[in-house]
């Protein structure tokens, strides 16, 4: 992010796309970049988190210090409704049918023994990927690392989709491209 005064951004624009011709530099939007973080599985605060997401949540218990005697929300951390295995994680959800785009919000729902349906998690974010040629979509959903595999009923205003829990990322498992 650059801040120039008014009068200089089309000449620092130009400057900057004329710079990066040989490195192939392309300009993007924002709509552009929250497809491109969600197919590497990366988080937005916002869509991801609120007041009732862990960094263990999201499986980002790496950035939780393990070191220090002692840091803000640890205690929080340790408490058993935030600590429980049962609570919700961040996961990937594939349609059966690639063109299928979950609505935000939408409701991850599962059958109750005694009839009717329990929620179970929620979809944060879903895009279109034009790199992996299919919709895509992130969710809050109970033991959702535990369940990787698995078919999920999401509870639409159409009646319901069915999608496969997946890792987050879709793009550069591995990382190779940071």
């Amino acid at each position: 992010e650059l801040a120039v005064p008014a009068g200089y951004g089309a000449s620092l624009w130009q400057t900057l796309l004329d710079a990066g011709r040989e490195f192939s530099l392309t300009v993007y939007g924002t709509e552009a970049l929250h497809v491109m973080r969600a197919e590497k599985g990366y988080i937005m605060i916002g869509d991801e988190t609120d007041g009732t997401v862990t960094p263990l949540d999201l499986g980002l218990g790496w950035a939780v210090s393990k070191k220090k005697a002692d840091f803000l929300g640890k205690r929080g951390l340790r408490m058993p409704h935030l600590a429980s295995p049962a609570r919700r994680q961040l996961v990937g959800l594939q349609t059966e049918d690639p063109s299928t785009v979950l609505p935000v919000g939408a409701c991850a729902v599962e059958a109750r023994p005694e009839g009717g349906q329990r929620i179970i998690g929620h979809v944060t974010s879903s895009y279109v990927s034009p790199t992996v040629h299919r919709s895509i979509a992130m969710a809050l959903v109970e033991r959702g690392r535990e369940r990787l595999g698995e078919r999920v009923t999401l509870s639409v205003k159409e009646g319901s989709i069915q999608a496969r829990i997946v890792p987050t990322a879709v793009l550069d498992t591995g990382g190779s491209r940071g």
